[in-house]
């Protein structure tokens, strides 16, 4: 297996998606994401998972889902989190 300087589980998943020639690859680690951006793969991360159920209706809201995440341990950047929520349409009191 090549060696990318990444965790091994990380390493196989962006030769996997380049091996099948993947539409996307789910990752959500920074490094991950950089390597594989910069071999050509679409990357979209879970928070990008939760806009994409909302706007298809398949949830009515992230924010509780975003909680959820974080209280089992999941690290997203506030900023990030704020973003995500205002271009949905939530308010942190939801």
């Amino acid at each position: 297996m090549e060696d990318l300087g990444l965790d091994p589980g990380e390493t196989a998943a962006i030769l996997l998606a380049e091996g099948l020639n993947a539409d996307a690859l789910l990752i959500d680690e920074r490094r991950g994401r950089s390597v594989a951006a910069g071999r050509g793969i679409a990357v979209i991360g879970t928070l990008g998972i939760l806009a994409g159920a909302k706007r298809a209706g398949a949830v009515d809201s992230v924010a509780p889902i975003v909680e959820l995440l974080r209280a089992d341990g999941f690290w997203l950047s506030e900023a990030l989190v704020e973003t995500l929520l205002k271009g949905l349409g939530e308010d942190r009191s939801r």
